[in-house]
């Protein structure tokens, strides 16, 4: 089903716009949410919490690409979800640690990382849809190799050289850009 025809559906009001949603793009938001957060039960949170607010959000909004704006949900959902259970992991003496430590952020630095960035878009518009999908995927995505390899049809070692070949790729654009690696 299109995107455009689950959208009409959220704007009618419709329940089957969620299961329609579920049917296209569940498997995949899933399998994001399960490489965060890696429980079962977090991850089934994840996703009815995204239903949620995509059912909340549409409309008005109404997103050009559904299956990016879900699995962008799903990914804020779920890393602040992991940051959470991360703090709360954390004991006593680290808390006091971390009170006392600066965390290094500085103007100079912020500016530094927002010019690396404009370099990496730069970098990630050149690259084909299906090596940008792959870098995406996993230094965006948070997604494993394997579960890589399976939402493309591909190896887990053919996922793993064409990452570290990006890498490569990466360094050099960087490296020509006068970034200081």
């Amino acid at each position: 089903m299109e995107d455009i025809t689950i959208i009409d559906m959220f704007f009618e009001r419709s329940e089957k716009a969620i299961s329609m949603l579920l049917d296209k793009y569940g498997r995949f938001g899933r399998k994001l949410a399960q490489g965060i957060l890696r429980s079962e039960e977090d991850t089934e949170e994840c996703i009815n919490t995204a239903c949620m607010r995509i059912w909340n959000a549409i409309p008005p909004k109404r997103p050009e690409n559904l299956g990016g704006y879900f699995c962008r949900i799903i990914r804020n959902i779920a890393v602040t979800e992991y940051k959470k259970e991360r703090k709360r992991m954390e004991n006593e003496a680290d808390a006091e640690l971390y009170e006392i430590i600066p965390d290094g952020s500085t103007v100079e630095n912020q500016y530094e990382a927002k010019i690396i960035s404009e370099i990496i878009n730069e970098f990630l518009g050149g690259l084909n849809k299906k090596n940008r999908t792959i870098f995406i995927s996993r230094y965006y995505l948070g997604m494993s190799l394997l579960s890589i390899g399976d939402s493309l049809g591909m190896s887990e070692g053919a996922v793993k050289s064409r990452l570290h070949r990006l890498r490569t790729d990466l360094k050099k654009f960087l490296q020509e850009r006068g970034v200081e690696l």
